[in-house]
């Protein structure tokens, strides 16, 4: 009899339990959409109009039209940061005013933040129960809303990143390549697929890209070699002004090493640590590292913190583990933790990898990466490749 009602006690608080996370989630969704159709400022629209004229928002920039003033054409902090392939994408949405545009981006933002903690589950087989927690965890989460309320990108492009890893074919080899319309997201799954030296899949998914460059080119009526560059020299144009957030080879600005030098020891880096994953057969490991590179070597705002998620996964799958509790009280950081910073010492939260809480956050990014590295022959983790 006691073990009965011990049962039905145990039933009582899950239950209880489950239901107060749903309220949670159904309260951080509501609040992250409601705000979305308040700001957006991320959401690449006014960009997205300049091309669908037949303006070449890169040139607008370059060209000093991008002032900040009444007449500035392109809105708030849509500064146009992506692969000409993003906007080409973008133009079905400039066929609505900004308000039904910004709507249907949160909508669709959203779903993908629902559907990919699902997917990435199901893949690497989680029950439901920690399937739940990872959805409670990620859709409370700040960086969740942040992508949300600020129209950001970085959900649709992580999508396009993580394809490869749900399904090894042709087709998602070429999807896979919008991820690379987001620079500082996408460049590690080029790295990948040339350490896994699969140069046909490397080939594959760098046609939307081919197929948005000359798209744009044409629309814009740009010649094609001076377009190739345009994006790259828009980068440089925001770096020199300081809007790009640091990391930790920003100091050697200090020394006036030049940017492609910087962007080089990024990418050296990168490769290193990237190459090492050939000996593992864990794919949700691999995924999870690579996201961590993604972080550790280039710059980033707190909401591309999201890609934290299949780290977050591969910490409630193997819980017991000493390395995934650290690896939690990290996530947790980034996910709760900034905020609660940000009420005491007066931050926004877009401020934070600005800065010395900037250089902190990427030093701490790139510790879990290396803990993981070193400590992952002791991790719990079956070696049996999941396909």
């Amino acid at each position: 009899m006691k073990l009965i009602l011990k049962q039905l006690t145990n039933n009582k608080f899950q239950f209880t339990l489950f239901v107060f996370l749903l309220f949670l989630i159904i309260i951080s969704v509501a609040r992250a959409f409601y705000l979305a159709q308040i700001f957006s400022f991320d959401f690449h629209y006014s960009p997205a109009k300049l091309v669908s004229e037949g303006i070449n928002h890169y040139r607008y920039t370059l060209d000093g039209h991008r002032d900040y003033g009444p007449n500035d054409r392109i809105m708030y902090d849509q500064n146009g940061l992506y692969a000409q392939g993003f906007f080409i994408m973008l133009i079905p949405f400039t066929w609505l005013n900004w308000d039904s545009s910004k709507f249907l981006w949160s909508l669709l933002n959203i779903s993908l933040a629902i559907i990919i903690p699902i997917l990435l589950c199901k893949k690497f087989e989680l029950n439901r129960t920690k399937t739940f927690i990872v959805l409670s965890i990620f859709l409370t989460s700040t960086v969740f809303r942040i992508n949300i309320s600020y129209g950001q990108q970085t959900l649709f492009c992580f999508f396009f990143l993580l394809l490869p890893f749900f399904k090894n074919s042709n087709f998602t080899a070429i999807l896979s390549g919008i991820s690379y319309f987001k620079y500082n997201i996408g460049y590690v799954l080029f790295i990948y697929f040339l350490k896994l030296k699969k140069i046909n899949k490397l080939i594959l998914s760098l046609i939307p890209c081919v197929i948005g460059w000359l798209s744009y080119s044409f629309i814009t009526d740009t010649n094609i070699i001076e377009n190739l560059i345009e994006p790259i020299q828009t980068v440089s144009f925001y770096e020199t002004k300081n809007k790009l957030p640091v990391t930790i080879f920003s100091f050697l600005k200090k020394f006036e090493v030049p940017s492609l030098i910087i962007m080089l020891l990024s990418i050296i880096l990168s490769v290193i640590v990237i190459y090492k994953l050939r000996l593992r057969d864990n794919n949700l490991y691999k995924l999870s590292i690579i996201c961590l590179v993604s972080l550790s070597f280039t710059s980033h705002q707190l909401h591309d913190y999201i890609l934290l998620l299949p780290l977050l996964i591969l910490s409630i799958k193997n819980i017991d583990n000493f390395q995934s509790k650290i690896n939690l009280l990290f996530i947790f950081y980034f996910f709760f933790f900034l905020r609660i910073l940000s009420f005491f010492f007066g931050f926004q939260p877009w401020e934070f990898p600005y800065g010395y809480f900037g250089y902190l956050n990427n030093f701490l990014t790139i510790l879990i990466l290396f803990l993981n590295l070193k400590y992952a022959s002791l991790l719990s983790f079956s070696l049996k490749k999941i396909n």
